[in-house]
């Protein structure tokens, strides 16, 4: 069996050690035991802090394989995985997986939360890889719970029903999964709510870097790369108000040619922005 997670091997034993010192404890009434236990405890706690870092470094010697059909949802949806070399898509595999595996993922239900299945998380993780995969800094690991509804959903920030969120300072990103299944499905038919919440946490994360400077008159062009209204778009986010910015991040990704070909300079700027040039 191939061990894609070091940091639980790493830690098993001094677990077991901790249990041991517990029955030892409790059960043959031996005070000295909880002396016994505090260095496994500090070990683990290392291990936990570390965890990522642990984790990351066993996978770059020890190259993961993702399972065949989540690898036919990146190759059907991703707009760089195709084109990768095989040592690009290892790499790429290798931080989807670890995104994966390092951000909690919760599904919200109207009573309790659910476990969001497998490849919608990895459905998820491999925007912010594509996103970041020309920089050296790698930011939007930040935004560590990725929270999902059925529907679109309010908020305490936004009352009314809306489909796509970004919080910085708590380093949340929420999303209604209806829309973003329907424009993973059908991307000719919708806009994809998924990737804007994390354009938007894009432009959050880097706010110094030299982003387009449009105007209201930018949708137009919008419209002709993507064929999405701003109304369409409106009514797919629940937003009146929308960054095109963001808008625009998306169609890099997602109608990259059409950008290029109907807003050179535009598409110049985000190109500058996140080096992607090689990979399309």
């Amino acid at each position: 069996m191939k061990i894609h997670k070091l940091s639980n091997v790493l830690a098993l034993p001094f677990i077991l050690m901790v249990l041991f010192c517990m029955y030892m404890l409790f059960i043959k009434d031996q005070d000295d035991y909880l002396t016994y236990a505090l260095a496994p405890l500090i070990v683990i706690a290392l291990i936990y802090m570390f965890q990522p870092q642990i984790n990351y470094w066993w996978l770059s010697k020890n190259p993961i394989t993702l399972d065949e059909e989540i690898e036919r949802m990146l190759r059907r949806t991703n707009p760089i995985y195709s084109s990768l070399s095989k040592e690009k898509k290892m790499r790429f595999d290798q931080e989807v997986y670890l995104l994966t595996e390092g951000n909690a993922f919760i599904a919200k239900g109207m009573e309790r939360d659910f476990e969001v299945p497998y490849d919608v998380k990895f459905m998820i993780s491999q925007i912010p890889v594509t996103m970041e995969y020309g920089l050296s800094t790698k930011k939007l690991k930040r935004f560590e719970r990725i929270v999902t509804y059925k529907h679109a959903f309010p908020s305490p920030r936004y009352k009314f029903l809306h489909a796509a969120e970004t919080d910085v300072e708590d380093g949340v990103i929420i999303v209604s999964l209806e829309q973003a299944q329907n424009a993973f499905a059908q991307p000719n038919n919708f806009y994809n709510n998924m990737w804007h919440a994390y354009a938007e946490a894009f432009v959050k994360t880097y706010p110094n870097l030299r982003y387009p400077d449009v105007d209201n008159n930018i949708w137009h062009t919008i419209q002709s790369v993507s064929g999405f209204s701003q109304q369409h778009i409106q009514s797919i986010l629940g937003f009146q108000s929308i960054d095109p910015v963001s808008v625009l991040i998306n169609l890099y990704f997602n109608n990259h040619h059409k950008l290029k070909e109907s807003a050179t300079d535009i598409f110049d700027q985000l190109d500058m922005i996140f080096n992607q040039v090689d990979n399309f």
